[in-house]
């Protein structure tokens, strides 16, 4: 074989090496920002009634419960000569041997307001759209769901599995921040009492850059009808409400410096004492803390709002 075909095939071999290298090394990088190797099962789970499952997927690691995830994907639609359509999309985490339940929809809640599929006739094309979506478990899960939501609507003009594609599946954790020690030495002395109870401080403390933030309440445990009034130091911005599974959200406005976040419990629900998880919601970051209280004491933790 002449050398300069020989020098061809070696350089050919290399070139190929090295593109083998990149796509492993994206395909590594990729696993390693999500954390979350999936896998496509063959066959969709089933979803609850009214909803047609259109991909279910496997993840190496489970969504551990006290956490939460954004779930993201690409939906596409076949569009139709004559006409259009229109369907609500929802995900459905689920364990192993356990079939899609529709008690899973007060964990998921989409970063869009009502998620839809919707294709139009030609010339126009809506047919595809990027959603995310946040799940907060309550226990261990390993499978994803999506699915599209059908009931009532009568005779579909689609294929659901065939005419539906979802593609570019990506699961991540939200970024958390439990305590910000730094903050603590800028912490002044609190009250002894609220409302007349009694203040116990959480040693929960954390710092954001922005003025206005959104505090969302939701009860992390057993649903047993606790109901909280919430105060940011001493005015309420919440009252007497009754806390669900489905997170609620209020927005607040910060006083520059250090703030307080007090649970005030007005009963103990069914299980003492009334327990509450409240997410702060700043910077394209979420902070997270689980308050205790009851009928004689009040649990609080601390904001301190320092702008850029």
């Amino acid at each position: 074989m002449p050398l300069q075909s020989k020098n061809f095939i070696l350089l050919f071999i290399v070139v190929s090496i090295s593109v083998s290298l990149v796509r492993s090394q994206r395909k590594e990088s990729n696993t390693t920002e999500y954390r979350f190797q999936i896998t496509e099962l063959s066959i969709p789970k089933l979803a609850p009634d009214g909803y047609e499952s259109i991909l279910s997927v496997e993840l190496d690691t489970p969504l551990y419960p006290d956490r939460a995830y954004e779930v993201g994907f690409w939906i596409i639609g076949r569009q139709l000569d004559d006409r259009g359509y229109s369907y609500p999309i929802n995900i459905f985490p689920s364990k192993h041997m356990e079939r899609v339940s529709e008690d899973i929809f007060d964990l998921v809640e989409s970063n869009a307001v009502l998620p839809t599929l919707e294709v139009r006739p030609p010339p126009s094309f809506t047919g595809r759209g990027h959603f995310t979506f946040i799940i907060r478990p309550d226990t261990l899960y390993q499978f994803i769901t999506i699915a599209l939501q059908k009931n009532g609507l009568g005779r579909v003009p689609i294929d659901f599995r065939k005419d539906v594609t979802v593609t570019g599946v990506f699961v991540k954790p939200i970024e958390t921040n439990e305590t910000d020690d730094s903050t603590v030495s800028a912490l002044t002395e609190r009250p002894k009492k609220l409302a007349e109870r009694e203040l116990i401080d959480s040693n929960k403390s954390y710092t954001v850059r922005q003025r206005d933030v959104l505090i969302s309440l939701y009860d992390h445990r057993n649903i047993d009808k606790d109901v909280v009034t919430i105060y940011l130091n001493d005015k309420i911005v919440v009252e007497k409400l009754p806390l669900k599974r489905k997170k609620q959200g209020f927005k607040v406005r910060l006083r520059p410096g250090t703030n307080s976040i007090t649970l005030y419990a007005e009963n103990l629900g069914e299980v003492a004492p009334n327990t509450a998880a409240i997410l702060i919601e700043s910077d394209s970051k979420e902070y997270k803390a689980v308050l205790e209280s009851d009928l004689g004491q009040s649990q609080y933790f601390t904001l301190i709002y320092k702008p850029r």
